[in-house]
């Protein structure tokens, strides 16, 4: 259950079952308990590896509860001398754990989902105003070609579903989530326990051929890895119904993921680009009739129009985000993230869904509303309420498209005589 919003078959028992409506409430109580927090912690939603409060908490909580119930095991059960089959299906979980989360990541690569091509925002963005992790989506989302080699790198784990190739499949997942965890902590990615705890996971599979896997590389001797066998079930039927589930669980699962993952990415070659979709410079902005200069603090200096992030561009180079409905020609603005995902957390709990969540978060005042009125291909007025002040916004496009930028130009060079770094 360490990660049920991205696994198939754990995200149905989290919401379906209703799990996340009995951890709630046991997560709010330890942290207020044990840690003294006096904040609302936030439940993360599905496909959020946040290193949240909530995540914090629930991991010392399994922690805890996995070592209460280790001591009360070994007392109840002393007599047992061999824990053979229980380490088994321990290692039958991880491994199938790491398996098909690790193909879920290898297909977000696959399809560009998790890192997506750049967009007028990251183009536009200086390199100085950048977010370590901005940098890093922005590197990983130029390149295809290494989304496909990082790709290939996680679908490895796939080796781990069986057994004879589970310690190879365990050396290359060591080594592909040693990478990702390095990555994440560097450049402060918001899934750094998330990543460790895969890695973690994966040197648990290698901890039984450590020895030998020690004296094949550094002393050459000749070493054999141990499988471990799995338990013999004495009836036949038995051991037919076991293969038919195991393989039950890896076409469902990878047949799932694979609609997943090719849905988002042919409703994404489908879309239509968005009548708003550019950069915008804001020529004058209007507040109660009084029209702010162009070095007023207040006032907006750039829009950047994507159907994935859309953002404004405040002096001083301050940033904040916005929403954009196309249908209903409104944008709406917001500057503080906490309360605005606190907004959005608690309309998911009570919708179950991100449906309408623009309209949801107009509705309860978490930001600024305005409508838009398009006037040619390069001109727009925006129009709307700020505490109680009226707001006229007039912007204008900038000519450039994401063809035009240097670094989309940019071509990989067979035969380079000067490094190409300026």
């Amino acid at each position: 259950m360490l990660d049920w919003y991205s696994n198939a078959f754990s995200l149905g028992v989290f919401y379906l079952g209703k799990l996340n409506k009995v951890l709630d409430p046991v997560i709010s109580w330890v942290g207020e308990k044990f840690f003294g927090i006096d904040y609302p912690i936030l439940t993360p939603t599905p496909g959020n590896h946040s290193d949240s409060t909530y995540i914090y908490i629930l991991y010392f909580t399994m922690i805890a509860l996995s070592v209460i119930g280790a001591i009360v095991w070994s007392l109840i059960d002393r007599a047992r001398k061999n824990l053979d089959v229980q380490y088994y299906w321990l290692k039958v979980i991880i491994r199938y754990f790491l398996a098909l989360n690790l193909l879920a990541f290898a297909l977000e690569k696959f399809f560009k989902v998790q890192f997506p091509d750049l967009g007028f925002y990251q183009l536009s963005e200086p390199l100085g105003d950048m977010s370590p992790m901005s940098l890093a989506w922005a590197f990983f989302g130029y390149s295809y070609g290494y989304n496909l080699f990082m790709g290939l790198a996680e679908s490895a784990a796939l080796l781990l579903l069986f057994r004879r190739t589970t310690n190879f499949g365990a050396l290359l997942t060591v080594a592909a989530m040693a990478n990702v965890a390095a990555i994440n902590i560097s450049y402060d990615i918001h899934a750094k326990v998330y990543a460790s705890m895969m890695l973690l996971m994966a040197l648990f599979l290698l901890l039984p051929s450590i020895k030998s896997l020690y004296r094949f590389f550094f002393f050459e001797e000749a070493v054999s890895l141990k499988i471990q066998k799995a338990p013999m079930f004495k009836k036949r039927w038995m051991r037919v119904s076991a293969l038919v589930f195991k393989w039950i669980v890896i076409v469902v699962h990878v047949g799932y993921l694979l609609n997943l993952y090719w849905g988002i990415h042919t409703r994404r070659l489908n879309r239509t680009p968005a009548e708003l979709y550019g950069i915008y410079d804001i020529e004058s902005f209007v507040i109660n009739k009084d029209t702010l200069s162009l070095d007023n603090p207040s006032r907006w200096r750039q829009f950047v129009f994507e159907r994935g992030t859309s953002a404004v561009r405040m002096n001083r180079d301050s940033v904040v985000f916005a929403f954009t409905d196309f249908d209903e020609k409104r944008v709406f603005v917001y500057d503080d993230q906490i309360r605005l995902m606190l907004q959005i957390q608690e309309i998911y709990r009570e919708q179950g869904s991100f449906d309408k969540m623009d309209s949801l978060l107009i509705e309860k005042e978490a930001g600024i509303v305005l409508y838009y009125d398009l006037l040619d291909a390069s001109r727009v007025d925006f129009k709307g309420i700020f505490n109680n002040d009226s707001l006229l916004i007039s912007a204008k496009r900038v000519p450039i498209e994401i063809k035009d930028f240097r670094l989309m130009k940019s071509k990989i060079n067979k035969v380079t005589e000067v490094p190409y770094m300026y």
